[in-house]
């Protein structure tokens, strides 16, 4: 295993903005439109979470509790479904082969860069052709043009797992990273190993190894060629958890630990998390703390970096107006395809606004200072919204941004409080 290099970096990432850039946040004004209705506008009878958006910004995957999306849901489960953001079409993707819906749902929703094929997680063994053992959690790709399900919880040696669920996609769809799960005797009871299957070839190799703080798996990121895999490795300690983000290159077998703060010669946390690859797996935002609080304070001040895994250099992304740490802590990165903008969650004021609240902001890494920053979530008077918004998702080139609220006030006639799916279109 290969550390990656020491940073010093308080530059733009990316250095300096193009000229044509500022009039590029000054495009056509900004809306929101809400995403997790039916196909006539519907709004769902439940909430709607886990937004996914595709490169180009057209498609929206989501997990959706509600029942009355599309007709005939009658499971009585949560589903995956995707919204053609050209058309306006809804459609549920947690399906099996032949179109008919799973008798137990789906969630865990993941879309590939293309819009073209979403992977999801059931417990229904019998949403794709073959043999599967009983009584499991099973990981599914579903390829919408072609109207396929496949099933890709296949060990490397052609063994169909018991339990495994999907983790993530490749920009194609073609790499399918997935959680294979072994049962142990003690705590905690079971065991995961990540896996990518090939589904173009069909075979499956094994990405993940023992690794500290260990034992537990989660936050999987894929480069677009599936070239590099990022997840996050902890432990199961309630008291003093422990985190850490590791990038395998396929390629070269190269493992890194991403571990870095700006002008920190060492690492200056024990929890590192939540990790986020661009397309081209060069960049990666993920969260941290340099604060010394454990992972478990209440008031830990968790910031946003981004790392670059070509030339070493690592920046803070969550920053005030004038470029410094914010005061209250930033959450849940994700870094846009072409690795230039990140979008993130804090209660902070991100942006030189009064009356801040909690709220999805945009951070666009060749800029700095006041134009750095764009708040996402925006209510239909301008304001904050009133019961904040989570998992920022943004589309290649930093124009869309989807992500999820339980606030009212987002867009008009929308009086319940119900976690939906939203896309901001900010140029």
């Amino acid at each position: 295993m290969t550390a990656a290099v020491t940073l010093t970096a308080t530059l733009p990432l990316l250095g300096a903005a193009p000229a044509p850039a500022a009039a590029h946040w000054r495009s056509p004004a900004p809306r929101t439109e809400i995403i997790s209705t039916a196909a006539d506008g519907t709004r769902g009878d439940a909430r709607s979470i886990a937004p996914e958006i595709s490169h180009n910004g057209r498609y929206v995957a989501f997990d959706s509790e509600a029942s009355n999306l599309i007709p005939d849901d009658t499971n009585g489960r949560g589903d995956v479904f995707v919204r053609d953001r050209r058309t306006g079409s809804l459609t549920r993707a947690g399906v099996a082969d032949d179109g008919s819906q799973s008798q137990e749902g789906s969630w865990y929703g993941a879309l590939s860069g293309d819009g073209r094929v979403v992977g999801f997680s059931s417990e229904d063994p019998a949403l794709a052709p073959g043999e599967r053992p009983a009584d499991g959690d099973y990981a599914y790709v579903r390829d919408l043009r072609e109207g396929r399900t496949e099933f890709v919880g296949i060990g490397p040696d052609g063994a169909a797992f018991r339990r495994s669920s999907l983790a993530a996609l490749s920009g194609d769809g073609r790499y399918a990273a997935f959680f294979g799960y072994v049962e142990v005797p003690g705590p905690p009871f079971s065991k995961a190993t990540l896996y990518l299957r090939d589904r173009e070839r069909g075979t499956t190799e094994q990405i993940s190894e023992p690794l500290a703080p260990g034992p537990l798996l989660s936050d999987v990121t894929l480069s677009a060629d599936g070239r590099r895999v990022a997840f996050r490795v902890y432990d199961d300690s309630r008291v003093n958890m422990a985190s850490a983000v590791y990038v395998r290159d396929r390629r070269t077998g190269r493992l890194d630990v991403v571990d870095h703060t700006p002008g920190d010669p060492a690492p200056v946390s024990r929890w590192y998390g939540q990790p986020s690859l661009s397309a081209d797996g060069r960049f990666i935002a993920y969260v941290t703390n340099r604060d010394g609080k454990p992972a478990n304070h209440p008031y830990a001040l968790w910031e946003v970096f981004v790392h670059d895994l070509h030339t070493g250099r690592t920046v803070l992304a969550s920053t005030a107006p004038d470029g410094g740490p914010l005061d209250k802590a930033a959450r849940s990165p994700r870094i846009s395809p072409d690795g230039r903008y990140v979008a993130y969650t804090t209660g902070a004021c991100a942006t030189a606004e009064p009356g801040c609240g909690s709220a999805a902001y945009l951070r666009d890494l060749r800029q700095q200072g006041l134009a750095a920053t764009r708040r996402v979530s925006v209510a239909a008077d301008g304001g904050f919204p009133d019961y904040g918004a989570e998992a920022p998702v943004p589309a290649r080139g930093g124009c869309r941004v989807a992500f999820q609220s339980d606030s009212t006030n987002l867009v008009p006639d929308h009086p319940d409080r119900t976690t939906d799916i939203y896309v901001r279109r900010l140029c």
